[in-house]
């Protein structure tokens, strides 16, 4: 029975559905097994230190944009108080 992309074992792989599901199996894992390549000491280092680049870099970021979005705020804030300042005066 076919389901969208996924074909279950024994069916649609031919007449020796079973075998050719082990095969493809063993392929599979051959395939996985192969592409796990170690990484040197220093490769991972490096890696590491990127990734901690960029977490610092992100965390500079995110700082400049709270206090952009903590100055607009208070700026916002206190025309708005001024506006009911001058409304309460004027009335």
């Amino acid at each position: 029975m076919e389901t969208g992309t996924h074909l279950e074992p024994g069916e649609g792989w031919g007449e020796g559905g079973g075998e050719d599901w082990a095969r493809l199996q063993a392929l599979l894992e051959l395939i996985r097994r192969e592409n796990q390549t170690e990484l040197s000491p220093e490769r991972r280092d490096q890696i590491r230190e990127r990734v901690l680049e960029r977490i610092e870099q992100n965390e500079v970021r995110r700082r400049k944009v709270r206090s952009i979005v903590a100055a607009t705020s208070t700026v916002l804030l206190a025309g708005l108080v001024l506006a009911l300042v001058i409304r309460v005066r004027a009335g």
